[in-house]
């Protein structure tokens, strides 16, 4: 608990110091640089994970592929306009070609017994890089990216917290214990809503408030909540998978850079989805 608070408080108020700078001198630079390295060092923990359970994957190419998908990515974001061959997405190109060039690797080594490898590789992108796009995707929407980041941010690591804190303080009845036995569901409803109260403190202080209205706004939170604390599940799943109780120890306390993000991968798509219905449909509810 004392480790989990030393790292823990520290990260929260460089990442809502990010988030202000982010604001006041409108420019997302260091969001970007930290997704670059966040979502590397990720991969660079999911590869060890898999590598621990068996699989056949090597660190520097899987790390050195994300990498370049990230900087693409950011690229495209400041020039505003898709950079792959004749108009397509650059970084999308790049995966298709590199998990096309894999198969095709494998296929030459004929060896079989490596299929299992080479699935876990596509499963790697697509968990650690595809879904952590759309948290920038979420940062570019027009008019609200900035207020929209930081709530997705602060309300998905919020939720965690308080889901842990709570769990820890009046959890009784366990949620899904085959995959996780420290989770509760009171832990969950806590998470719920200590999160939807730190939603609605950056709704109020940004754009999100003339955009979207509560009757929409609340409802939209609770479901990327919900998907958050799924993220969280997903990478206990995995990690029992592999015997492992976390990612890495580069974070005492916490784990590793994994186990700080899951929460925020499978909800990224789904606040990213949400909120472009959220605000086509806004004069509906």
């Amino acid at each position: 608990m004392k480790a989990r608070l030393l790292i823990g408080i520290p990260m929260t108020i460089a990442t809502i110091g990010l988030l202000v700078a982010d604001h006041h001198f409108a420019s997302a630079w260091g969001i970007w640089a930290l997704y670059v390295l966040g979502i590397t060092l990720g991969m660079k923990e999911f590869v060890r994970l898999q590598q621990s359970g068996g699989a056949k994957l090597s660190i520097v190419p899987m790390c050195g592929v994300t990498m370049l998908l990230c900087l693409a990515h950011v690229m495209e974001l400041w020039k505003r306009v898709p950079l792959g061959p004749a108009g397509a997405s650059l970084p999308e190109t790049l995966l298709v070609l590199v998990m096309v060039a894999s198969m095709c690797v494998e296929v030459i080594r004929g060896e079989p017994e490596r299929f299992r490898s080479l699935s876990i590789q596509f499963l790697g992108f697509f968990y650690i890089w595809v879904l952590g796009s759309y948290s920038m995707k979420i940062r570019a929407l027009p008019a609200i990216g900035e207020g929209a980041f930081a709530w997705y941010i602060i309300v998905g690591k919020w939720t965690d917290a308080a889901a842990y804190f709570t769990g820890r303080a009046i959890g009784r009845h366990k949620l899904i214990p085959k995959v996780s036995p420290g989770k509760t569901i009171e832990g969950a409803i806590g998470g719920l809503v200590f999160g939807c109260a730190g939603g609605l403190i950056v709704w109020y202080l940004t754009p999100l408030r003339t955009e979207l209205p509560l009757q929409v706004f609340i409802p939209l939170s609770l479901v990327c909540q919900v998907a958050g604390q799924f993220g969280d599940l997903v990478e206990s799943l995995m990690k029992r998978s592999v015997q492992a109780k976390d990612s890495s120890h580069m974070l005492p306390g916490l784990g590793g850079v994994l186990d700080v993000i899951d929460c925020l991968l499978l909800s990224a798509p789904v606040t990213y989805y949400g909120l472009l219905l959220a605000i086509r449909y806004k004069d509906h509810f």
